[in-house]
This record gives structure tokens, sequence and C-alpha cells, in this order.
């Protein structure tokens, strides 16, 4: 659990930090998104960080995200399932939206990285990731 909320936590500081390239280093790949009725699948951390740039989703409005609450539902050595729910906000701290979603983490090569993430957050543009 604590090394999975530990990657957890460095997703969400690398998506808000606006770094699509240490956001990348928080995954495992192929990575999987489900939302907004379309499956994106990226095959590399390159591919992931060139088609994510988090600046660009900055321009709607967004300024960070943050976990309201996580859960582990599943475990096992080489893969965790977390329940969860994040918020996006605005200027102001104003609240934009929350979602629901499942976060599965695998371990590749020691390495924990989120591999795949289903969510009713949609997509705000072709290819991208939030």
């Amino acid at each position: 659990m604590a090394e999975g909320c530990a990657v957890l936590d460095r997703f969400i500081e690398t998506f808000n930090a606006r770094d699509p390239k240490a956001w990348a280093e928080t995954l495992n790949f192929p990575h999987v998104r489900l939302a907004g009725g379309e499956v994106q699948v990226w095959a590399t951390p390159e591919d992931y960080a060139k088609s994510n740039d988090v600046a660009q989703f900055a321009k709607t409005g967004w300024r960070y995200t943050k976990w309201d609450w996580r859960h582990l539902a599943q475990s096992g050595d080489d893969k965790l399932h977390f329940v969860l729910q994040f918020t996006r906000y605005g200027d102001n701290d104003r609240k934009i939206a929350s979602f629901e979603s499942l976060y599965i983490l695998t371990k590749q090569g020691g390495h924990w990285g989120v591999q795949a993430r289903s969510s009713y957050a949609g997509i705000t543009a072709p290819g991208n990731a939030y």
C-alpha cells in the first residue's frame, strides 16, 4: 500500500508541476487510459511525454489536481488496484470537477508505476491523458 501511495503522490506531483517527462516516469508501459469513450495506449515514456503537454491543459483554467481519497481494492506482489477520486481546481482554489477512477499499478523490473487508468474525466484534446 505504501509503495502504491508513493507512486500516486509522485504521479499527481509531476502532473501539477506540468512536467510531462517526470509524469511519464511515474507510469509503466504500455500505458492504457480508458476515458471519454476511448481507449488510449502509449507504448513508451517518450510517446507519453510528447503527447501530454500539461501546460496546454492549464489554458483551460485548470491550476492543480488533488486526490480526495484512495482505497486499495486489491493487491498482489506485483499489482495494485486503487479505487480513488481526484478533484481538479482552478484559480482561487475553485473546484472544477471531481472524478472517481480506477488506477492499476504494476511492478516491472523493480519499478512501481501506473499501468492503466479508467476514469470519467473525459479527454480534453485528442491524444492527451488529462
